[in-house]
């Protein structure tokens, strides 16, 4: 069995965001559904969004951006969903200030809020969750 090297922080966060891009527009059509067509709560809508693209998030960066192939999956899933977590609050506070604050309408304020809990996942996941050499 041969061992693949580690790829570059930059080449893992290329990755990262393309697999984040096809979770996004997931997140994003979810939230447009429940939100404009379905007539759910802004907040909720946007949660509900969130959470149709944890589980290809989990499978795609585990195995393709950060390349783990051991197979210790439940602690790895629980700090997974702790960093995922933390990112859906920090996705909702700027989704609600935006909207509340900046006055911006619902769509335009997801945008920025998908971006903001971008950079929070990437870094969680990276450092914590897909973390080499964990004891």
């Amino acid at each position: 069995m041969s061992v693949r090297r580690p790829l570059s922080t930059g080449h893992q966060f290329m990755r990262f965001v393309v697999i984040g891009a096809l979770n996004s527009v997931t997140h994003y059509l979810v939230f447009l559904l429940l939100f404009r067509w379905l007539g759910s709560p802004l907040l909720l809508a946007s949660a509900a969004g969130y959470l149709c693209g944890l589980v290809n998030s989990y499978l795609m960066n585990r195995r393709w951006t950060f390349r783990v192939n051991h197979r210790q999956y439940a602690g790895e899933f629980a700090r997974f969903l702790t960093v995922n977590a933390v990112s859906l609050v920090v996705n909702l506070l700027t989704l609600k200030l935006a909207v509340d604050t900046a006055r911006l309408i619902p769509e335009v304020a997801q945008v920025l809020a998908i971006g903001g809990a971008l950079l929070v996942n990437f870094t969680g996941n990276k450092w914590w969750t897909f973390r080499r050499n964990r004891s």
